[in-house]
Protein backbone atom coordinates (compact mmCIF):
# COMPACT_ATOMS: atom_id res chain seq x y z
CA UNK A 1 0.00 0.00 0.00
CA UNK A 2 3.11 2.02 1.05
CA UNK A 3 4.52 1.67 -2.69
CA UNK A 4 1.09 2.42 -4.12
CA UNK A 5 1.28 6.09 -2.25
CA UNK A 6 4.69 6.80 -3.29
CA UNK A 7 3.98 6.19 -6.62
CA UNK A 8 1.16 8.21 -7.27
CA UNK A 9 3.37 11.16 -5.16
CA UNK A 10 6.15 10.21 -7.84
CA UNK A 11 3.76 10.09 -10.81
CA UNK A 12 2.37 13.60 -10.21
CA UNK A 13 -1.14 12.50 -9.38
CA UNK A 14 -3.57 14.17 -7.18
CA UNK A 15 -5.44 13.00 -4.29
CA UNK A 16 -8.79 12.57 -6.46
CA UNK A 17 -6.50 11.19 -9.38
CA UNK A 18 -5.45 8.55 -6.45
CA UNK A 19 -9.05 7.59 -5.59
CA UNK A 20 -10.36 7.18 -9.36
CA UNK A 21 -7.40 4.48 -10.07
CA UNK A 22 -8.44 2.73 -7.13
CA UNK A 23 -4.71 3.85 -5.07
CA UNK A 24 -5.96 5.31 -1.80
CA UNK A 25 -3.53 7.04 0.03
CA UNK A 26 -1.95 6.56 3.92
CA UNK A 27 -1.66 9.55 5.93
CA UNK A 28 1.41 9.90 7.17
CA UNK A 29 2.29 12.70 9.78
CA UNK A 30 5.58 14.02 8.76
CA UNK A 31 3.82 14.86 5.54
CA UNK A 32 0.72 15.71 7.24
CA UNK A 33 1.56 18.03 10.16
CA UNK A 34 2.05 21.54 10.14
CA UNK A 35 3.99 23.46 13.27
CA UNK A 36 2.63 25.59 15.27
CA UNK A 37 4.32 28.14 16.84
CA UNK A 38 3.64 28.85 20.04
CA UNK A 39 3.23 32.83 21.10
CA UNK A 40 5.21 33.47 24.02
CA UNK A 41 3.31 35.78 26.85
CA UNK A 42 5.16 37.11 30.01
CA UNK A 43 3.06 37.26 33.23
CA UNK A 44 4.76 39.86 35.80
CA UNK A 45 3.18 38.87 39.24
CA UNK A 46 4.40 38.68 42.21
CA UNK A 47 0.92 36.55 43.81
CA UNK A 48 1.47 32.86 42.93
CA UNK A 49 -2.48 32.44 43.17
CA UNK A 50 -3.32 35.08 40.48
CA UNK A 51 -0.41 34.88 38.56
CA UNK A 52 -1.63 31.24 38.07
CA UNK A 53 -4.90 32.13 37.74
CA UNK A 54 -3.79 34.26 34.88
CA UNK A 55 -1.46 31.28 33.67
CA UNK A 56 -4.42 28.89 33.53
CA UNK A 57 -7.14 31.08 31.89
CA UNK A 58 -4.62 32.38 29.00
CA UNK A 59 -2.87 28.81 28.26
CA UNK A 60 -7.00 27.37 27.82
CA UNK A 61 -7.86 30.34 25.46
CA UNK A 62 -5.98 29.42 22.83
CA UNK A 63 -3.04 26.43 21.83
CA UNK A 64 -0.46 28.07 20.85
CA UNK A 65 0.15 30.35 23.85
CA UNK A 66 2.88 29.86 25.91
CA UNK A 67 2.80 32.05 29.10
CA UNK A 68 5.60 32.42 31.21
CA UNK A 69 5.48 33.58 34.96
CA UNK A 70 8.01 35.62 36.93
CA UNK A 71 7.96 37.66 40.07
CA UNK A 72 9.86 40.73 40.26
CA UNK A 73 11.03 43.60 38.11
CA UNK A 74 14.54 42.42 37.87
CA UNK A 75 13.46 39.23 36.71
CA UNK A 76 10.75 40.83 34.44
CA UNK A 77 13.73 42.80 32.26
CA UNK A 78 16.11 40.01 32.26
CA UNK A 79 13.14 37.71 30.33
CA UNK A 80 12.37 41.35 28.00
CA UNK A 81 16.41 41.72 27.45
CA UNK A 82 16.85 38.31 26.35
CA UNK A 83 17.26 38.37 22.50
CA UNK A 84 16.23 34.62 21.82
CA UNK A 85 12.85 35.44 23.12
CA UNK A 86 10.34 37.81 21.34
CA UNK A 87 7.54 38.62 23.71
CA UNK A 88 3.97 38.31 21.60
CA UNK A 89 1.91 39.95 25.04
CA UNK A 90 3.15 41.20 28.41
CA UNK A 91 0.53 41.59 31.40
CA UNK A 92 2.46 43.53 34.32
CA UNK A 93 1.54 43.79 37.63
CA UNK A 94 2.48 47.87 38.78
CA UNK A 95 3.17 46.23 42.35
CA UNK A 96 5.28 43.47 42.18
CA UNK A 97 9.31 43.93 44.15
CA UNK A 98 11.44 46.31 42.46
CA UNK A 99 9.16 48.33 41.04
CA UNK A 100 7.24 51.68 42.06
CA UNK A 101 4.28 52.82 40.22
CA UNK A 102 4.91 53.17 36.74
CA UNK A 103 8.28 52.94 37.04
CA UNK A 104 8.71 48.94 35.66
CA UNK A 105 6.10 50.54 32.88
CA UNK A 106 8.68 53.35 31.87
CA UNK A 107 11.13 50.55 31.99
CA UNK A 108 9.47 49.15 29.28
CA UNK A 109 8.84 51.89 27.71
CA UNK A 110 12.18 52.23 26.72
CA UNK A 111 12.64 49.00 25.22
CA UNK A 112 9.67 49.83 23.01
CA UNK A 113 7.38 46.86 24.24
CA UNK A 114 4.20 49.06 25.33
CA UNK A 115 2.35 48.41 22.70
CA UNK A 116 2.43 44.52 23.62
CA UNK A 117 2.06 45.00 26.93
CA UNK A 118 -0.83 45.19 29.43
CA UNK A 119 -1.03 46.51 33.03
CA UNK A 120 -3.16 44.24 35.30
CA UNK A 121 -2.86 45.87 38.81
CA UNK A 122 -5.57 46.25 41.93
CA UNK A 123 -4.68 50.05 41.51
CA UNK A 124 -7.88 51.52 40.45
CA UNK A 125 -6.42 54.89 39.83
CA UNK A 126 -7.92 57.55 37.35
CA UNK A 127 -4.71 59.31 36.88
CA UNK A 128 -2.13 56.12 36.68
CA UNK A 129 -4.63 54.77 34.23
CA UNK A 130 -4.57 58.12 32.24
CA UNK A 131 -1.07 58.11 32.22
CA UNK A 132 -0.88 54.30 31.21
CA UNK A 133 -3.18 54.94 28.22
CA UNK A 134 -0.67 58.03 27.33
CA UNK A 135 2.47 55.75 27.30
CA UNK A 136 1.25 54.06 24.29
CA UNK A 137 0.15 50.65 26.50
CA UNK A 138 -2.23 48.21 25.40
CA UNK A 139 -4.63 48.00 28.02
CA UNK A 140 -5.28 48.60 31.76
CA UNK A 141 -7.04 45.70 33.55
CA UNK A 142 -8.43 46.63 37.05
CA UNK A 143 -8.14 43.16 39.13
CA UNK A 144 -11.58 43.24 40.99
CA UNK A 145 -13.22 43.59 38.22
CA UNK A 146 -15.81 40.63 37.45
CA UNK A 147 -14.08 37.41 36.05
CA UNK A 148 -16.19 37.60 33.00
CA UNK A 149 -15.20 41.08 32.27
CA UNK A 150 -11.62 39.78 33.29
CA UNK A 151 -11.61 37.23 30.77
CA UNK A 152 -12.98 39.38 27.97
CA UNK A 153 -10.50 42.07 28.61
CA UNK A 154 -7.43 39.40 28.43
CA UNK A 155 -9.39 37.99 25.09
CA UNK A 156 -9.13 41.68 23.47
CA UNK A 157 -5.61 42.24 24.49
CA UNK A 158 -4.74 39.35 23.12
CA UNK A 159 -6.69 40.13 19.83
CA UNK A 160 -4.74 43.69 19.92
CA UNK A 161 -7.33 45.35 20.71
CA UNK A 162 -7.16 48.29 23.63
CA UNK A 163 -8.64 46.93 26.75
CA UNK A 164 -9.47 49.97 29.56
CA UNK A 165 -11.84 50.48 32.04
CA UNK A 166 -14.69 52.09 30.35
CA UNK A 167 -14.99 54.88 33.09
CA UNK A 168 -11.80 56.77 31.61
CA UNK A 169 -11.39 58.90 29.18
CA UNK A 170 -8.48 60.45 28.23
CA UNK A 171 -8.34 64.65 29.96
CA UNK A 172 -7.03 67.20 28.37
CA UNK A 173 -4.57 67.28 31.13
CA UNK A 174 -0.61 67.63 30.41
CA UNK A 175 1.74 65.04 30.98
CA UNK A 176 3.63 65.45 34.05
CA UNK A 177 7.32 65.94 32.85
CA UNK A 178 10.21 66.67 35.35
CA UNK A 179 13.68 68.27 34.26
CA UNK A 180 16.58 66.42 34.74
CA UNK A 181 17.74 69.00 37.83
CA UNK A 182 14.11 68.54 39.54
CA UNK A 183 14.40 64.85 39.62
CA UNK A 184 17.99 64.72 40.69
CA UNK A 185 17.13 66.94 43.54
CA UNK A 186 13.96 65.01 44.36
CA UNK A 187 16.43 61.92 44.41
CA UNK A 188 18.39 63.71 47.09
CA UNK A 189 15.40 64.14 48.72
CA UNK A 190 14.34 60.72 49.10
CA UNK A 191 17.76 59.91 50.26
CA UNK A 192 17.42 61.89 53.38
CA UNK A 193 19.69 65.21 52.81
CA UNK A 194 18.51 68.45 53.53
CA UNK A 195 18.58 71.50 51.51
CA UNK A 196 22.18 72.52 52.79
CA UNK A 197 23.61 68.97 51.76
CA UNK A 198 21.90 69.07 48.92
CA UNK A 199 23.41 72.66 47.68
CA UNK A 200 26.74 71.58 49.13
CA UNK A 201 26.81 68.12 47.19
CA UNK A 202 25.50 69.80 43.69
CA UNK A 203 27.90 73.22 44.03
CA UNK A 204 24.59 75.03 44.19
CA UNK A 205 22.99 78.04 46.06
CA UNK A 206 20.63 77.01 48.88
CA UNK A 207 18.09 79.31 47.37
CA UNK A 208 18.48 77.38 43.88
CA UNK A 209 17.72 74.10 45.48
CA UNK A 210 14.57 75.29 46.92
CA UNK A 211 13.49 76.73 44.11
CA UNK A 212 14.00 73.58 41.81
CA UNK A 213 12.28 71.46 44.44
CA UNK A 214 9.10 73.97 44.48
CA UNK A 215 9.27 73.68 40.71
CA UNK A 216 8.98 70.30 40.90
CA UNK A 217 6.27 70.19 43.16
CA UNK A 218 4.41 72.56 41.37
CA UNK A 219 5.18 70.61 38.48
CA UNK A 220 3.89 67.61 40.22
CA UNK A 221 0.58 69.06 41.33
CA UNK A 222 1.08 68.85 44.71
CA UNK A 223 2.09 70.84 48.49
CA UNK A 224 4.80 69.10 50.41
CA UNK A 225 8.17 67.44 50.12
CA UNK A 226 6.87 64.27 51.58
CA UNK A 227 3.96 64.13 48.81
CA UNK A 228 6.11 65.22 45.60
CA UNK A 229 8.18 62.03 46.29
CA UNK A 230 5.12 59.89 46.86
CA UNK A 231 3.45 61.12 43.42
CA UNK A 232 6.97 61.06 41.60
CA UNK A 233 7.21 57.34 42.54
CA UNK A 234 4.03 56.72 41.44
CA UNK A 235 4.55 57.81 38.08
CA UNK A 236 7.55 55.92 37.57
CA UNK A 237 9.88 59.58 37.71
CA UNK A 238 11.69 58.00 40.35
CA UNK A 239 13.07 54.39 40.75
CA UNK A 240 14.45 52.79 44.01
CA UNK A 241 17.57 50.90 43.35
CA UNK A 242 18.63 48.04 45.89
CA UNK A 243 21.44 50.23 46.99
CA UNK A 244 18.98 52.61 48.64
CA UNK A 245 17.78 50.14 50.49
CA UNK A 246 21.38 49.93 52.15
CA UNK A 247 21.76 53.68 52.55
CA UNK A 248 18.33 54.34 54.43
CA UNK A 249 19.51 51.26 56.67
CA UNK A 250 22.94 53.09 57.47
CA UNK A 251 20.93 56.48 57.88
CA UNK A 252 18.51 54.79 60.78
CA UNK A 253 21.62 53.69 62.86
CA UNK A 254 22.70 55.62 65.30
CA UNK A 255 26.89 56.94 65.54
CA UNK A 256 27.39 54.03 67.75
CA UNK A 257 26.00 51.59 65.88
CA UNK A 258 27.78 52.87 62.63
CA UNK A 259 30.94 52.52 63.89
CA UNK A 260 30.53 48.84 65.48
CA UNK A 261 29.53 47.91 62.36
CA UNK A 262 32.88 49.39 60.55
CA UNK A 263 35.09 47.98 63.24
CA UNK A 264 36.29 44.31 62.40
Amino acid sequence: MTSHVYGARTAGLLPDQCVSSGRVPEARAEHTSIAIASRSVLIVEDHPLVGEAMRDVLARSADDLDPHLCPDAATAIAHLLDSQKTWFRIFLDLDVPGANGLSLAKQICELKLQSRCCVVSGLDRPHLIDEVRRLGFLGYIVKAIPLTDFARALGDVLNGRAAFPPATVMSNEPVIRLTRRQEQLLDLVRRGLSSKEIARALFLSEGTVNNGITAAMKALHVTSRSHALAKAFELGLLRVVSSDFAETRRRQQTPGQETAAKSP
